[in-house]
């Protein structure tokens, strides 16, 4: 039977009413002459596997109305093709998709907008005087052990906050001009949403960035709250509309300039304009205004004159930009200079205690940890000052200094590193108030410099070794210039490294930085630890460091008496970079800070783990070790030879340094820079001394109380070398002497000379490996050796050594290129 049940037609049995079977009906048939009878009608018979099935709500319309339609039809799925059964199914998938986008733009637009109105009806805005009451708070420093080292009380705390109308309209614009062009426009509701989210941007990428306007900076300086998170700035977004809302623009604006931080302890505008200029905010010029509104991104860098000259510059042109100064007057306009930051207020931490408070202040702040958000925490600042380092270090100085207080432009400086976590545990940087801190007082170092060069030498040569020969002899042609050694000393034409390290003898590691190329010589400077960029702050210039770029942009390292030091260095940077070898090559890095926690407790901020790297070989730490182990062989005898060894027969590895003083590039026979560095396994110190106010000789008496000398020039084996012993003999006396690791010897050959052939080359030979450098004008214009004087013997703390010479000189005290035609004169020391 057909699908369906019904007969086939004509199929009908007699007198149904239906035509006849296949033989059709008889002549003279109509069907109105059959008998009428009532049929029932026919009953179909569906089969059940083709019955459809109720339709359910939470099916419908679930493959569309193409399913529907087959189902209507009498087709189920195992009827459908293939190709079209997938999609169907893929229809319904993407309609679902579509359908919780649509659920989730919805929600993405609404949500914010909800929890925006909701947050907006709980959170409150900061009263100015209550966050003036707050910012009110102690700072206590630590060392190291816990022992309190001072407190900081905050220098505003009877301040008078100013009202609007006490604040002039160019303070108002170099504010806005710094951080909000667009504060006073009414469309500025407290937040700029496209700074927002590209700040969110750059920080979720890695970069750091604030995105705030004045409104929200007000939020954040009153709440104290600077994590870099999205909660925090949502919250300041609601507060900043808030405020805009309630709030007038005079009256935000006024709120944000009394509770701002500007650097040296100075909480709001008329707090500022006094600590850096003696005036009340009304008195401030368009200049002046500019340079506080400047230092508001970053206050910890207010002395950092290279950071406030970029900032001053760029305040200022806003301000022309926007018309809130004339054109001609901001072209003419030039960066106030700030009453020296001794005299702006009256420190209640003196001598190195403040010089270290502000090292940490500075620290702290390239950590994103602003003074602001310490003083608003009453915050206890956990150092890494050791107090008996400390101690020893003052107590040094101070005594070595007090027999030279004849000539009060000598100075001094000291830092004292633990090589194994990098901590910073002794901190000299001078005693008077009204100077710059010494210790980050860039200076050529002389011949301490040297093992940076043996260092290079053996990193680019397996040949090189402590038992190498060189050349030692005087006055000797190397790269065009005459080199000559302090006071016509030599070690002859067969002269070890070790030797000429002990000895201090400059015509050896001038030859030997030519051989391996002065740029490499940098190299392994920078790899220990000196800095590519560094500042002197205290003269009011900056400069790239002379160990990366000269003042014409060269590459550095053009300049073969960066083998002698002629680049400056800081105090700071030595004792890091001796660190580094002290650590057996492994470097970690210095810091002041090992932790800040709030009044209650709180973490606001830990230093990492120390985690030294291996300096100069990172693929092969056993190779990296005996890199550093073999320098510090090569020092081992510097000290006693100096007459400074260290008590009880404390192994130590140090190297002197001189630097000698030249005028109009003439030698004028005395030294303006005296150096000594050395380390322990525990402890590596570095001592400065020099003249404080501007380059001049150096003279010393403090060997006259311990033998009949004085007025005397000062070598790097006297003054500081005085320095520097009594420190490390008071710093580690009864501690356990250490020994350094054992000695591996580098060098394949014990007689390699930097030639070929075994035989040292003669004293008038140039360097075949490295050509010379100079131009012409300046290798024909050589100097010759300096005359040797008369000196008194040189007698240590603890008897008379045999002589031992003075170190480099340079053409300019602080660190610019010799002059053309100039040559370096090697000194040593």
């Amino acid at each position: 039977m057909p699908r369906g049940g019904r007969p086939p037609a004509g199929s009908g049995p007699p007198g149904s009413g239906r035509p006849p079977g296949p033989g059709g009906p008889p002549p003279g048939y109509h069907p109105d002459d059959a008998p009428t009878e009532l049929v029932e009608p026919a009953t179909e018979t569906i089969d059940p596997r083709h019955q459809p099935e109720p339709a359910l709500l939470t099916h419908a319309d679930a493959f569309g109305p193409e399913h529907d339609a087959g189902l209507a039809a009498g087709l189920d799925d195992g009827d459908l093709d293939p190709d079209e059964e997938q999609r169907l199914r893929r229809k319904k998938i993407w309609r679902r998709v579509r359908r919780t986008c649509y659920v989730l733009a919805a929600a993405g637009i609404l949500g914010p907008i909800i929890g925006f109105v909701v947050a907006y009806q709980f959170v409150s805005v900061p009263d100015p005087q209550e966050v003036a009451a707050k910012q009110q708070q102690v700072v206590t420093l630590y060392y190291a052990n816990g022992q309190e080292m001072g407190k900081i009380n905050p220098e505003g705390g009877a301040r008078v906050l100013v009202k609007y109308e006490q604040i002039p309209d160019q303070v108002r614009h170099a504010v806005e001009a710094a951080e909000d062009a667009s504060f006073e426009d009414p469309s500025n509701h407290g937040f700029d949403m496209k700074s927002i989210v590209r700040a969110v941007w750059i920080q979720a990428t890695g970069g750091a960035s604030g995105g705030s306007g004045i409104t929200q900076q007000y939020i954040k300086q009153a709440t104290g709250n600077d994590q870099h998170t999205i909660t925090r700035k949502f919250f300041e977004v609601v507060k900043a509309y808030k405020m805009s809302q309630q709030q007038s623009k005079e009256d935000i604006i006024t709120a944000y300039l009394n509770t701002i931080y500007l650097g040296r302890g100075a909480y709001g505008i008329q707090a500022a304009a006094q600590t850096y200029f003696k005036k009340d905010v009304g008195q401030l010029s368009p200049e002046e205004a500019a340079y506080l509104a400047g230092l508001i991104q970053a206050p910890g860098r207010s002395e950092n004159r290279d950071y406030v000259q970029t900032r001053w510059n760029y305040v200022m042109d806003q301000m022309a930009k926007n018309r809130w100064v004339d054109p001609a007057e901001r072209q003419s306009a030039t960066l106030p200079t700030p009453i020296p930051q001794s005299q702006s207020r009256a420190s209640q931490l003196s001598g190195p205690a403040r010089l270290i408070k502000n090292q940490i202040e500075a620290e702290l702040d390239s950590r994103h940890l602003t003074w602001d958000q310490v003083q608003l925490n009453g915050a206890k600042v956990y150092t890494t000052i050791d107090p008996k380092a400390q101690k020893a270090a003052e107590d040094a100085a101070r005594q070595v200094m007090a027999a030279d207080a004849k000539t009060p432009s000598l100075a001094t400086a000291l830092t004292a590193v633990n090589p194994r976590t990098g901590g910073i545990i002794a901190w000299y940087g001078g005693d008077d108030p009204g100077y710059y801190d010494l210790a980050t007082l860039p200076q050529p170092p002389g011949s301490s410099f040297k093992p940076f060069v043996f260092l290079a030498a053996m990193e680019n040569n397996p040949q090189v070794g402590i038992n190498s020969l060189y050349d030692g002899s005087d006055n000797q042609q190397i790269l065009g210039q005459t080199v000559h050694n302090s006071d016509g000393e030599t070690c002859g034409p067969l002269c070890t490294v070790k030797t000429a390290m002990t000895e201090s003898v400059n015509t050896v590691f001038y030859k030997m930085g030519a051989d391996t190329g002065t740029a490499k010589v940098r190299d392994a400077a920078l790899q220990a630890g000196i800095p590519e960029k560094i500042r002197d702050p205290a003269r009011n210039t900056s400069f790239p460091s002379l160990l990366t770029v000269d003042d014409a942009g060269r590459p550095a390292g053009v300049e073969a008496g960066i083998s002698i030091g002629q680049y400056p260095v800081r105090p700071m940077d030595m004792a890091a970079a001796y660190a580094t070898l002290a650590n057996n090559g492994m470097k970690t890095t210095e810091h002041f800070v090992n932790k800040v926690e709030d009044s209650t407790g709180n973490v606001m901020y830990q230093a990492p783990a120390p985690a030294p790297q291996p300096a100069f070989d990172p693929s092969d730490p056993d190779h990296n070790a005996k890199l550093a182990r073999n320098v510090t062989e090569a020092m081992l005898d510097v000290a006693q030879h100096s007459g400074v060894p260290l008590d009880n027969g404390r192994p130590v590895a140090a190297k002197t340094g001189t630097v000698q003083f030249k005028l109009d590039n003439k030698d004028t026979g005395h030294n303006m820079a005296a150096w000594m560095a050395g380390y322990t396994p525990s402890v590596a110190a570095a001592v400065w001394v020099g003249n404080k106010d501007k380059p001049g000789p150096i003279f010393g008496n403090y060997r006259n109380t311990i033998g009949p000398s004085h007025n005397y020039d000062i070598y790097g084996r006297e003054e500081p070398s005085y320095i520097w012993q009594l420190f490390m003999n008071n710093y580690l006396k009864g501690t356990k002497i250490e020994q350094f690791p054992p000695f591996v010897p580098l060098g394949t050959n014990s007689n390699f000379s930097g030639h070929p052939t075994e035989a040292p080359p003669p004293p008038s030979s140039t360097p075949e490996s490295t050509p010379p450098t100079t131009s012409s004008e300046t290798s024909s214009q050589t100097e010759t050796s300096r005359p040797t004087k008369s000196r008194p013997p040189h007698c240590g703390l603890f008897g008379c050594p045999t002589t031992e010479p003075p170190t480099t000189t340079s053409t300019n005290p602080f660190g610019a290129q010799p002059q053309p035609g100039a040559t370096s004169d090697p000194p040593s020391g």
